[in-house]
């Protein structure tokens, strides 16, 4: 089974844990423990796949290429926000004093499954930039792909890469979120100079400075 497949997995088991929820709030097929066994049985199944989903793609992480671990602060945040925001609803829900309650659980499962994936991203350094031939793979939330024929510039201040594409769009990397800071840098170095891409004069002689 590949993320693929994990990913429509979970999806359709959420879809059907939901499902059964809302349908039992009209007809009340089961009662409150019944209903409670099949939302954690769900929530099981749909917390495995998830973290599958995250793992499988670990091999990204093994293969012999320069990675740097970045996990970065932003990340943190919105992981945690979006379990902040679905313990909120459980909380809404169980104290509404109406059916809607038995809904709560599904939400503890999803703020439960993104607390459990960031931990996961952070012990096993799946947040990461791995430095190829022509290209650099940013790996947080999803995978980025940057190719060095595609960049226009690049900028270098206080302690920031920006990778500004032609088509405009950018992208950063914050040294104080690198681990091995000096090797990132002698590295990044020489991945630009390989593939000749542009560097602005002031940011070509702060890089020199900081290696030299």
């Amino acid at each position: 089974m590949n993320s693929a497949l994990a990913s429509i997995g979970k999806n359709l088991l959420l879809l059907g844990i939901v499902a059964l929820s809302t349908l039992n709030f009209f007809y009340g097929w089961f009662n409150w423990k019944e209903l409670m066994g099949f939302q954690f049985l769900f929530g099981a199944f749909y917390i495995f796949l998830s973290c599958y989903e995250i793992l499988n793609a670990s091999y990204k992480a093994s293969l012999p290429v320069q990675r740097f671990s970045y996990f970065t602060f932003g990340l943190v945040a919105i992981r945690v926000l979006k379990a902040s925001i679905f313990i909120t609803f459980a909380l809404m829900l169980y104290t509404s004093g109406s059916r809607a309650k038995y809904l709560y659980v599904i939400c503890l499962i999803i703020a439960a499954t993104e607390l459990i994936i960031l931990l996961i991203k952070y012990k096993k350094d799946l947040c990461f930039v791995s430095i190829y031939a022509n290209y650099l793979l940013f790996a947080e939330s999803r995978l980025k792909k940057i190719f060095a024929s595609e960049i226009e510039i690049i900028e270098f201040r206080h302690d920031i890469f920006y990778f500004v594409k032609k088509d405009k769009k950018t992208f950063q990397i914050k040294l104080e979120h690198i681990n091995e800071k000096d090797k990132f840098l002698f590295a990044i170095n020489e991945w630009i100079t390989r593939n000749n891409c542009p560097v602005s004069l002031e940011s070509k002689e702060k890089i020199e400075k900081i290696l030299s």
